[in-house]
């Protein structure tokens, strides 16, 4: 529910958790470039990374608690276990994938375990985690389908990384810029 305010704490908590692991996309996704670009991407995922997530830690540390004094949710039971959900099936996914020798799709099955991660918090938190989730999953299958055509491991991680990055850095960074602009009015 829209207050007029700034977002709660619990939401740029989440936007400075989203930028950094949008830097960290960046620089899986740019290991499918070489050179001067690869370097160019890694330094500007990086440096977004980081921006938004100091942004967005600083405006949490003033921003007000959640509305009507609900628990965060970060502290539920239902985050918790979607969260442990979550890594176990990137793990033992991620293994098997390994295993069975097909390691380029690590990076676009963890993007789908993440997209599916937002997908059930959107279920059960807020219906704006619904369209980070629906987006991942876009990347993650992108990402699978141009392995499965063979353009190569390197495309994978392209592909599925660097969207991974624009999606979670570009979620984090409204967040973030929402609430600037309400400080400024």
């Amino acid at each position: 529910m829209e207050t007029g305010g700034p977002p709660p704490r619990p939401a740029l908590i989440g936007a400075g958790i989203a930028g950094f692991f949008g830097g960290l996309w960046a620089i899986w996704g740019a290991g499918g470039l070489s050179g001067p670009a690869r370097v160019a991407v890694v330094v500007v995922g990086v440096v977004l990374g980081l921006a938004v997530a100091v942004a967005a830690l600083v405006l949490a540390s003033r921003a007000r608690p959640e509305p009507g004094g609900r628990r965060s949710m970060f502290t539920s039971r239902a985050y918790r276990v979607i969260v442990v959900v979550e890594v176990v099936a990137i793990v033992g996914g991620n293994v098997l994938l390994g295993r069975a020798g097909l390691g380029a799709f690590v990076i676009a099955w963890t993007a789908l375990v993440v997209g599916v991660h937002f997908l059930a918090f959107g279920r059960a938190f807020d219906r704006d985690f619904t369209v980070i989730g629906a987006l991942m999953v876009a990347g993650a299958a992108a990402g699978a389908v141009v392995g499965l055509v063979g353009s190569g491991d390197d495309a994978v991680l392209l592909v599925t990384g660097l969207w991974s990055a624009l999606v979670l850095l570009g979620a984090a960074a409204r967040t973030v810029l929402g609430a600037l602009r309400r400080r400024v009015s």
